[in-house]
């Protein structure tokens, strides 16, 4: 959760040039290249979409190694009747990812969480 309203908190979150900035485990680079973004990860450069919906809060995001093969994971960002906004991500663990590697992104997703909350904080 962060002290801030939904809006900028969507604004940033689904602005897939933002991504090095909070998800600095996962994303160390955005780049565009022939109008597709492309991630360079610690497992090297992927395809790259965010699907939005601002009304409903919902951040689809799309990440592999081709157009075709990408797998998602999920960000809902809820406004709270206090004026501050929690940010909810689903991640599933596929039959390709091995639990050390599972075990890895789950660490990695709780320094991400500390990112976005550093970023609305200041």
């Amino acid at each position: 959760m962060v002290t801030v309203p939904k809006d900028p908190v969507f604004a940033f979150l689904s602005n897939i040039e933002n991504l090095p900035k909070w998800s600095t485990k996962f994303v160390k680079k955005i780049i565009l290249a022939d109008k597709k973004y492309k991630a360079v990860t610690p497992i090297g450069e992927v395809f790259i979409r965010l699907d939005t919906n601002e009304k409903a809060g919902l951040i689809d995001i799309y990440a592999g190694p081709t157009e075709d093969n990408m797998m998602p994971a999920y960000l809902r960002i809820i406004s709270l009747s206090d004026g501050s906004t929690a940010i909810m991500f689903t991640f599933f663990q596929y039959a390709s990812t091995s639990d050390t590697i599972w075990n890895i992104f789950c660490e990695w997703i709780k320094i991400e969480v500390e990112n976005i909350k550093k970023h609305f904080s200041q």
